[in-house]
């Protein structure tokens, strides 16, 4: 899995071999309070009065949305000016860095919906190697508001699986694709894998390769909602590829299957200049 190391002024060389080896890797204070606060209000806004994308399961307390910086301009100004774009140039080893979408996860205080065990880019109608996620808490994140957890060094095992729906029902589930397995039943038996997670404060961020194993349980806690955006970039290896399977929600007709992300539906967010 070799790939470019580049000079970085945001991230050590350290975290970015971490990055590598285990597919994920908690980023500390990367995002300041007065963003924080910008992005909640984003969230409240996104939730009073929901985007065509958006999605709530209130039997359960999860509200969900994406491509909000398409619709919202405090959400725009983030992803497309934040410095996330400078980190993934240097940890997934791109010159060129592009935004590909956001996506909320909002669990309210008590909510009981659990996100099941999945790997991302089943999902996404792209392929190739450089596409990875930050996910930046909005609130204080612990094992009782249901953080992430992951498998550790599972963006390496090359193994695509099935996608599954998020809601509490099967009725909007995904095309079968044949070339896909079942994701495996981690909660079945937790101890054969290397499971970790990582409290967050607000403005702190999770970074992870779209190919690692990931799920989280319940927000157990009562007083306090777990919200949660996360920031979907990728670099110039990235193909589009509307297979068999992926979200109807993120297939762009203009492109040709295998063509390059090399369009203005996908911003260039790093280098700036460019």
């Amino acid at each position: 899995m070799s790939q470019t190391v580049l000079d970085s002024a945001v991230v050590d060389n350290e975290t970015i071999e971490q990055f590598r080896a285990d597919g994920v890797v908690a980023l500390r204070n990367v995002v300041d309070a007065e963003w924080v606060e910008r992005l909640r209000e984003g969230v409240a806004a996104e939730m009073a009065d929901p985007s065509p994308t958006a999605h709530a399961y209130e039997s359960t307390g999860f509200f969900g949305g994406l491509d909000l910086w398409r619709v919202h301009a405090d959400f725009e100004e983030f992803v497309l000016g934040s410095r996330l774009g400078e980190y993934a140039s240097a940890m997934f080893g791109s010159l060129t860095v592009r935004m590909y979408y956001d996506q909320l996860f909002v669990k309210a205080p008590g909510a009981s919906q659990p996100v099941p065990w999945h790997n991302d880019q089943p999902y996404w109608p792209i392929s190739g190697r450089q596409v990875m996620s930050f996910w930046i808490a909005l609130d204080e994140v612990d094992a009782t508001s249901g953080r992430v957890e992951y498998v550790r060094g599972s963006h390496a095992w090359d193994r695509w699986f099935q996608p599954r729906t998020f809601a509490p029902t099967n009725a909007h589930d995904y095309k079968q694709n044949p070339d896909y397995e079942p994701a495996p039943d981690v909660e079945a038996d937790r101890d054969a894998y290397d499971i970790v997670s990582f409290d967050l404060q607000p403005g702190d961020a999770v970074a992870f390769w779209a190919m690692i194993l990931h799920g989280s349980r319940g927000n157990s806690n009562q007083g306090r909602a777990r919200r949660g955006y996360a920031v979907r970039y990728i670099g110039t290896d990235v193909r589009y590829d509307p297979r068999i399977g992926t979200a109807e929600a993120l297939h762009y007709d203009e492109l040709e299957p295998g063509a390059p992300m090399e369009t203005d539906h996908y911003p260039i967010v790093w280098p700036r200049s460019a």
